[in-house]
């Protein structure tokens, strides 16, 4: 059975959504607050389309050694100011359960920023980013390595890369950014036992609790493997979750099965644009379909 997630209020950004979390005001660089965003409230929100974007790295290519899982901070910092020239709210996990509980409160341009594992680039690079400019994100962190590295990552050939600290996470989750948990270990979580799901899923939301001083409302499924027994512990701790399944989502969206479209160094602004505007880009698909023809002759 799934939680009971209510938030007081149906408009966007209502203080206290979460029990114990700072009420946070976005600012844009237009000076347009989140508190605003019910002036540009689609009236017909069973039509609002949600894209949900996915990053990982942000930083240089030279001092990481998962370059396709990096984004160029110049590139990001283009990326974000792009949405903003084109009318786009960055929203929070929040704003979105309440549109789910409510039916009302996103702009027809909305937009959530996520970004997995917590990498510590992600507050040198990103987070100041989109502080200035305005926007919410959310950061699914890897709870059990806080202020560590991607252990995880070993098994790729990965060197060390050191994730947020405590410090970071409770200071960037009083400037606008939410986290989520995302494992202990970022284990895959199919096939494990009930106790270890239990570990894993319900072990991170109170580790995440610890740090923040509330419990978190999201999850992403580690490398987005998902089936109905870890999506039944998932819904037992947390009021949604996120997969990396491309599409956009609306009010009919299983909220434990939320979809998102991971960003790539070779994105173009006309990928993004795509992104947004479908939930994946068929431009990439073309790129990924001539790849694996090149290398088939």
């Amino acid at each position: 059975m799934a939680l009971e997630w209510q938030v007081p209020g149906a408009a966007l950004a209502c203080p206290s959504l979460i029990p114990g979390r700072p009420n946070v005001p976005l600012r844009t660089a237009e000076n347009r607050t989140v508190q605003d965003m019910t002036s540009f409230e689609e009236p017909n929100q069973a039509g609002v389309r949600l894209p949900v974007l996915l990053y990982h790295h942000i930083g240089s290519l030279c001092t990481v050694t998962r370059p396709g899982l990096t984004i160029p901070a110049e590139a990001f910092e283009k990326q974000v100011s792009w949405l903003l020239r084109r009318g786009y709210f960055g929203i929070r996990p929040s704003d979105l359960l309440v549109w789910h509980n409510t039916g009302r409160g996103l702009p027809s341009k909305s937009v959530l920023i996520t970004f997995d594992d917590a990498y510590a680039d992600i507050a040198d690079f990103a987070l100041p980013v989109l502080h200035r400019l305005g926007f919410g994100a959310a950061v699914f962190v890897v709870t059990g390595l806080v202020g560590q590295a991607n252990a995880w990552d070993k098994v790729h050939g990965s060197r060390r890369h050191p994730l947020m600290s405590a410090k970071q996470i409770r200071e960037w989750s009083t400037k606008g950014i939410e986290f989520g948990a995302h494992s202990r270990t970022h284990a895959s979580l199919v096939g494990l036992p009930q106790q270890r799901l239990a570990e894993e899923i319900d072990g991170s939301r109170e580790d995440l609790a610890q740090i923040l001083g509330f419990r978190p409302i999201a999850f992403a499924y580690p490398y987005g493997a998902h089936d109905s027994a870890i999506r039944t512990r998932v819904q037992s701790a947390f009021a949604m979750a996120f997969t990396c399944d491309e599409g956009l989502n609306d009010l009919r969206t299983d909220p434990y099965r939320l979809r998102r479209t991971m960003v790539l160094p070779s994105d173009s602004l006309v990928d993004l644009g795509c992104r947004v505007r479908w939930g994946w880009s068929p431009i990439e698909h073309l790129r990924a379909r001539l790849r694996l023809r090149t290398r088939l002759r």
